[in-house]
């Protein structure tokens, strides 16, 4: 006899209908909340994986937008002359041109479909519905509180196994499949809670709102230290650098040319720094000291070893195929004829079929050839040249505020994209792409001359 489950969610896509067709900011909101309940389901047809609910609803919100804005002619155009959604535009283009020439043509055509019903969704609809304020908040808060309360349940489980370490790295599953991922959607709020707090009355907070910011800043805290997650420490180490440079009033110029000075010195003394980091033996263990030590040694750990043969690999690859790359979304498929003997380790596998480079600038570097990683850091570039603008000469406080936070937020997934990539996962695409487009919506109709 047939089981008609569906037809207990008919209600609730009914709800969600109505929504789409009366009120496409609730939509957005209800999906941003969704997205920390997603569970992942492996292999649902031709070896695709599927979040639900999450994804079949960004599909069909990707389709109405279409229709919506491109078809019907609603959408704000201005929003495409502004230099990050050029940025972006590129970029994409780049990757179709790319996807055409791919070596695994149905993996990049699967990778450009998905990157873009993301963009649309959580870039281009967001933008315009970021030109009122108070969406741009609801936005944020709409994913921190499921957030909280997945961190809640993490921490309740990984209790019951006295907090190890071992249990740490899928303790938070169903909703987050790997503790990567998990501690990076934790870090992209910490900057903005602690600002929250700080700035609370002049953002016209009132004062439950502050209290209830510092709670959310303490569990939040706690889930990244309880995720055992070292790229994710450092990454707030990476936000403190740039609340420094905020503080000192740097500009973005300035800022860069410390980083080009700093980069050319690692190069410049690569081996004697690669000697020191060779007399590191801690492998990751039990307690926080030891496991943070552990993110220098590429003597023995095993990880960080496997990290350095992917990224050797995508070396490879780009030398292979400079200007074209393998194909978008292809480093997995072909990256295993290109791992150099004198980094394999014990988990490498002759067979390649353990995912992707870990870096988010050597994904689409090896993939899209040197043009794929260049447009990329161009989206990058003229994010911050924008929020940094809107920082030293926003008009009112709120920009002033909200741009910090949302660039300090952004810049813990930039610095955690050093050593992992997960930027093509909902539960970060969301907020990638989400805090790009407030970027925008701030820079394009939140400044008073723009409104004017």
């Amino acid at each position: 006899m047939l089981e008609w489950y569906w037809v207990a969610a008919l209600p609730a896509f009914a709800f969600l209908a109505l929504l789409a067709l009366l009120k496409l900011d609730h939509l957005l909101l209800v999906l941003v909340f969704l997205v920390p309940f997603s569970i992942n389901i492996e292999d649902v047809v031709l070896g695709m994986g599927l979040s639900l609910p999450v994804e079949p609803m960004i599909i069909g919100v990707f389709l109405l937008v279409i229709y919506k804005f491109i078809i019907d002619g609603q959408y704000d155009y201005r929003v495409l002359k502004h230099p990050i959604t050029i940025a972006i535009l590129i970029n994409l283009g780049w990757i179709f041109i790319t996807m055409v020439s791919s070596q695994e043509k149905v993996v990049s055509f699967k990778f450009f479909l998905s990157r873009s019903w993301f963009l649309l969704v959580f870039y281009f609809l967001s933008v315009v519905l970021f030109k009122e304020f108070s969406r741009i908040k609801a936005y944020l808060w709409a994913y921190m509180i499921p957030l909280g309360v997945v961190i809640i349940i993490t921490l309740i489980k990984h209790s019951a196994d006295n907090f190890s370490q071992i249990s740490s790295f899928e303790i938070m599953a169903p909703f987050y499949i790997a503790h990567g991922i998990y501690a990076a959607a934790i870090a992209f709020f910490i900057p903005l809670l602690l600002l929250f707090i700080l700035f609370g009355f002049r953002l016209n907070f009132n004062f439950l709102t502050v209290v209830i910011s510092a709670g959310m800043l303490l569990l939040f805290t706690i889930g990244l230290i309880f995720s055992y997650t070292r790229a994710g420490w450092v990454s707030l180490l990476a936000a403190g650098v740039l609340g420094l440079a905020f503080i000192l009033r740097l500009r973005l110029w300035h800022m860069l040319g410390i980083l080009a000075i700093a980069a050319s010195l690692i190069v410049i003394n690569f081996d004697d720094i690669f000697f020191q980091l060779y007399q590191n033996k801690q492998n990751s263990a039990e307690g926080f000291e030891k496991h943070l030590e552990s993110v220098s040694n590429v003597r023995n750990d095993v990880s960080n070893l496997e990290r350095v043969n992917r990224w050797m690999a995508a070396v490879n690859m780009v030398k292979e195929r400079p200007i074209m790359g393998f194909g978008p979304g292809a480093y997995s498929f072909t990256y295993a004829p290109f791992q150099d003997p004198e980094f394999t380790t014990p988990i490498t596998t002759a067979f390649g079929d353990q995912g992707h480079a870990h870096s988010e600038y050597l994904n689409p570097l090896s993939e899209s050839g040197w043009l794929g990683l260049v447009t990329f850091l161009a989206v990058i570039f003229t994010t911050f040249q924008t929020g940094v603008k809107l920082f030293y000469k926003g008009k009112t406080a709120s920009i002033r505020i909200f741009s910090a936070g949302i660039l300090l937020g952004l810049i813990t997934y930039l610095a955690h994209g050093l050593l992992n990539a997960y930027s093509e996962q909902d539960k970060i695409a969301v907020l990638f792409w989400g805090f790009i487009a407030m970027i925008t919506a701030l820079d394009l109709y939140h400044q008073p001359e723009a409104e004017a």
